[in-house]
């Protein structure tokens, strides 16, 4: 009964305009008429002793004054629950100015009593009881009483009691969802204060007060990646859902408000501070230049392709054998080209060698970025003659075009996988590493000017296609579970801008046949990584300790193929290059001609599709590579 009478009050105020414009010039003129009899008051009482009450009847006529100009001068159109200190100066204006045009007319007509010490008191009277009636009200409207959410509100803390803090707090005080109950800052001189009425503790303030905070609140937009990795892990043990406001640039581009509060990317718990680029290496060398990307369309391509135009280059030719990949990087080139560099999109496999040639003949290219391949482990698996066909020939078709066109270097994107490999795709990218090794020793016994050729070996990027990282995410929002083939499963990461940028990078320090290594960090134990993915996106783990969690985890079991651990090195050493994040690896190779005959007998037997002939094949020319078949 009591919740129905309160919105039958809200509802009417709300649909009737007018109604509520007078209850509030009603409100305002007692209480100036009150500040009046309060003003006269004092006077009556102080040393002067002269009697006013009479005046109180003739202020009543300035009622005819006081209206209009409250009225006309914006008093009631402001949205009384966002009031603020701007508001609150303008009714100290207009009272001001009430005041002196009183003033002005008793000059001329009643001759009553007005004095600079009354004048000031009732301007400041009438201005203080206005005012904090003003915001009396909007406390009224904000608090949870007056408003429709019947639910229980969520219990928060605000981590970060700067600028952002404080306009987030601000901002939640209006969608009555959280009840904010403290915040918590690193900063020392903070602690033991208050904002906006809510207290500042230390961040170990949570250890007493966990048990009654559904969601933390990380507002500190501006942070550095290194410190903000290093909050949020300590906050992570708490096992409490984070949610952070947008981005500097999203805020001041007006992309996003400060209470668009999102789950926290897993890319700020994993990604490194961002290492600016060495401008030897990143940019003079596309200057000018015809570039070429195979899989132009995928993660690793499509970032390439963004971050080499704005490099400046003469021409882009992007070649996928996917059309919407294809369709949006050429359409994302196209919206941020604002040099008028040529962009050309070929859609076609790198396997068909003909029209491979026929690209890089007709259109002049210089440099190849080669990062076509099938790279989903379980799927490449289970068709291993297409996964061996597909990324030892485009990586061949691509070397053998590029000796007899203009290109002048060949930059493979390889993986970790094809160390010691345990499955196809990772076998078939250390044979398209020897091809690229091959063509570099037969390059520097030519007379002519030589292609340099070389290759990048990197681990997972987060975010790619094939990662478990996108898997992940579709299970937890389909409710769980996550499936995790091993609890001891381990993989470097790497964002997919940083690596783009180290492959760019790493190719202008090549001199030939090299395998450039890019420092990954610290291997990321798979388990710890869906347990963050399921706290950054505001849930909870369900296991035996929480059996009323959100999201399980249930271990399936290795997949053909899979590896506990990745590694970088075949022969375990490497070398450092003049980038403090790109190594050099020195590793085994084939001569060129006994090489291109293996693979004459492979590709033989994909076609007749003789799957053991073409394993016995692989496994001369990988013998480090360990398959079921042959244990």
């Amino acid at each position: 009964m009591l919740e129905d009478k309160k919105l039958l009050i809200i509802n009417f105020f709300k649909n009737h305009f007018f109604i509520r414009r007078l209850v509030l010039l009603s409100v305002d003129l007692i209480l100036f008429q009150s500040s009046i009899f309060v003003s006269l008051f004092l006077l009556v009482n102080s040393k002067s002793n002269i009697s006013y009450f009479e005046n109180i009847l003739i202020f009543n006529f300035f009622n005819l004054i006081i209206a209009p100009i409250y009225i006309f001068s914006g008093q009631y159109k402001s949205l009384t629950r966002y009031l603020n200190l701007t508001n609150f100066y303008r009714i100290f204006t207009r009272n001001l100015i009430i005041i002196l045009i009183i003033n002005f007319i008793n000059l001329f007509s009643f001759k009553f009593f007005l004095d600079l010490r009354f004048s000031i008191l009732l301007w400041i009277f009438t201005s203080l009881s206005i005012g904090l009636s003003k915001f009396l009200i909007k406390d009224l409207l904000t608090s949870s009483y007056f408003t429709k959410n019947n639910t229980k509100l969520s219990n928060v803390i605000i981590f970060g009691a700067g600028s952002a803090g404080a306009q987030l707090a601000a901002s939640l005080k209006f969608e009555n969802k959280y009840n904010i109950v403290s915040f918590l800052d690193e900063n020392k001189e903070l602690w033991n204060r208050f904002l906006d009425g809510v207290p500042i503790n230390s961040p170990s303030r949570l250890d007493y007060i966990k048990s009654k905070i559904d969601k933390i609140l990380f507002a500190i937009p501006s942070l550095n990646t290194t410190n903000k990795k290093r909050i949020l892990r300590n906050l992570k043990k708490y096992n409490i859902p984070i949610l952070e406001v947008p981005s500097i640039d999203d805020l001041t581009s007006g992309r996003a408000k400060i209470n668009t509060l999102k789950p926290i990317p897993l890319e700020d718990l994993l990604g490194r501070e961002k290492a600016q680029p060495i401008k030897s290496l990143f940019g003079p060398g596309i200057k000018n230049k015809v570039i070429c990307i195979t899989g132009a369309g995928g993660s690793i391509g499509s970032e390439l392709s963004k971050q080499i135009l704005t490099l400046s280059p003469e021409a882009i030719i992007l070649i996928d054998n996917s059309e919407p990949n294809l369709y949006n990087i050429y359409e994302d080139l196209k919206n941020l080209n604002d040099k008028n560099i040529k962009i050309k999109s070929f859609l076609c496999n790198a396997i068909n060698k003909e029209k491979i040639y026929n690209i890089f003949q007709n259109e002049g290219i210089e440099i190849v970025f080669h990062a076509a391949a099938y790279k989903h482990v379980p799927l490449v698996e289970l068709n291993p003659l297409e996964g061996l066909l597909n990324n030892i020939y485009t990586t061949l078709y691509i070397c053998e075009a590029s000796e007899k066109t203009t290109v002048k270097q060949v930059i493979l994107i390889s993986t970790d996988k094809a160390i010691r490999p345990t499955n196809i795709m990772g076998v078939s990218k250390r044979i398209s590493e020897l091809i690229i090794k091959a063509f570099s020793l037969s390059e520097k016994n030519k007379d002519k000017e030589e292609t340099l050729y070389s290759m990048v070996r990197f681990g997972n990027v987060l975010g790619s296609s094939g990662s478990v990282i996108p898997l992940f995410r579709e299970q937890i929002a389909k409710g769980g579970p996550i499936t995790l083939t091993h609890e001891e499963m381990t993989r470097y990461f790497m964002t997919i801008p940083e690596a783009a940028q180290l492959v760019i990078q790493s190719a202008f320090l090549s001199k030939g046949g090299d395998v450039f290594l890019l420092n990954m960090g610290e291997p990321v134990k798979i388990l710890d990584l869906a347990k963050q993915l399921i706290t950054l996106s505001g849930l909870t783990l369900k296991d035996k300790n929480n059996p009323n969690g959100d999201i399980p985890i249930e271990i399936s079991g290795i997949r053909a193929g899979e590896k506990l651990f990745e590694e970088l090195l075949i022969d375990g050493e490497s070398e450092p290059t003049s980038h403090p994040l790109i190594f050099k690896a020195n590793e085994r190779s084939m001569q060129k001609d006994k090489l291109l005959n293996e693979l004459k007998d492979l590709e033989i037997q994909i076609k007749e599709m003789n799957k053991i002939e073409c394993f016995k094949i692989v496994k001369r020319l990988v013998p480090e590579w360990s398959t079921l078949l042959f244990e």
